[in-house]
């Protein structure tokens, strides 16, 4: 019998081989099983932030219609077999043992990625379970990324930012670029809201699309209040001439409301292309019920403990921002640590701006910045800084110095909230 935990360290020993990006070994390993990923239609997300969010959105409103809807993101929080579901329940652990078993030689063979190898176990996942539809957000870029062998009905941008530029390039029209290789002949593209410089290269890469649909020319959506209970909003859709005076969701985050919007758009257009009909009470109660975990998750009340997997500048600037309309910046207590490729300086500069208290620590992975670094970047703020490189005692150090009134920002990388939400004894009090 194989185990389960000997077979996911297995596959994250591929990590070995590092990142490649292009597609002749998922396209080696979907031929090796038979390309399952050409059995059912795909909706493909691609961009910078909210990808995980708007993808997960998706996922839901369709399920919420009677589908059998597969989800595939990355990376995940507490156990590997959450990057892979079916209306919301993980691959088995056997489905993960034996799917590895099934292909290790030809991986291995081939010195196939970690991210090949579970893009194709999904894809293989989603044809065994018989899905009407596939939600599959891209790992890194687009162009290259191991999930571009699809063929998308629909292929979602999501705002296109600073990122990764090792890999996808310098400038934002070279990152939009490699974004925009999700896009097909006969795709209807529908992008967010981006910056000129993307909104171009999008732009021209869609005259091949079957249509381009700019979200902001066709939606208008409105926070209207909000608490750490959650959000009432309502969104206005031109396009389809609708408009949800009053919608209530958990998720946390005036820039969620876009991802949301996004996640209503593209489900809705799907349900209309295939003849499924649109129906407001479904899409409500979906909004309403779910929760992207990690996404500025309330895990505790007074003291108030959230977790975010932001991880770059723009994803912690704009959770900040949010945070800093619902509570005082002299109660707020942040607790981060970065992994090496992301622009510490830059998130040392803004996390210095919003908090009393400054932890520092160490993500759960080999790929953590050196604690270190971002305490040299601190030292002209004003806040208290602290450097406690392991995790858990971080933590727990945290807990122990907030009163009623006080906020702990858990933030910086889904190794680091991953970690905590998998030691449930960290979540009890």
């Amino acid at each position: 019998m194989f185990n389960y935990q000997k077979t996911v360290n297995e596959i994250f020993d591929l990590q070995q081989y590092a990142i490649k990006l292009g597609l002749d070994n998922i396209q080696a390993l979907m031929k090796e099983l038979g390309n399952p990923h050409q059995a059912y239609p795909v909706i493909h997300i691609a961009g910078t932030n909210g990808k995980g969010s708007t993808s997960f959105f998706i996922a839901k409103i369709l399920e919420n219609t009677g589908l059998k809807v597969g989800l595939y993101t990355s990376p995940h929080l507490a156990d590997f077999r959450e990057r892979i579901q079916v209306n919301g329940a993980q691959i088995s652990e056997e489905g993960v043992i034996d799917f590895w078993q099934q292909i290790k030689t030809a991986v291995l063979a081939r010195k196939a990625t970690f991210f090949d190898t579970t893009t194709a176990m999904a894809f293989n996942y989603f044809h065994n379970q018989q899905v009407d539809v596939a939600v599959i957000e891209t790992g890194l870029g687009g162009r290259l990324d191991s999930t571009n062998i699809v063929n998308p009905k629909i292929a979602v941008i999501t705002p296109i930012h600073f990122d990764h530029e090792k890999q996808l390039g310098g400038t934002l029209e070279q990152i939009a670029g490699e974004k925009a290789g999700i896009i097909k002949k006969g795709t209807t593209v529908i992008s967010a809201e981006q910056n000129y410089e993307a909104l171009n290269v999008l732009k021209k890469k869609s005259t091949i699309a079957e249509s381009f649909i700019y979200l902001p020319g066709v939606l208008n959506v409105e926070l209207l209040s909000d608490s750490l209970e959650g959000m009432i909003f309502s969104l206005k859709d031109d396009y389809n001439q609708q408009i949800f005076k009053t919608l209530h969701c958990r998720q946390l985050g005036d820039f969620q409301l876009n991802n949301i919007a996004a996640a209503y758009f593209t489900s809705r257009m799907y349900m209309e292309n295939t003849g499924i009909t649109f129906k407001t009470d479904q899409f409500e109660k979906a909004v309403t019920e779910n929760q992207w975990a990690g996404r500025l998750q309330l895990i505790r009340k007074k003291p108030n403990i959230i977790f975010d997997v932001s991880h770059n500048f723009i994803g912690i600037q704009k959770t900040l921002h949010y945070l800093s309309g619902l509570i005082n910046s002299e109660s707020l207590h942040i607790l981060i640590g970065l992994v090496q490729d992301k622009d510490y300086l830059s998130i040392a500069e803004v996390i210095s701006q919003y908090a009393r208290e400054i932890i520092i620590t160490e993500p759960d992975t080999h790929r953590k910045l050196d604690g270190q670094l971002l305490v040299s970047a601190l030292k002209k703020s004003k806040s208290r800084i602290k450097l406690i490189k392991d995790l858990n005692e971080a933590y727990e150090s945290c807990i122990k110095q907030l009163h009623g009134k006080d906020t702990l920002l858990v933030i910086g990388s889904h190794y680091l909230i991953g970690a905590l939400l998998k030691n449930q004894n960290n979540l009890t009090y």
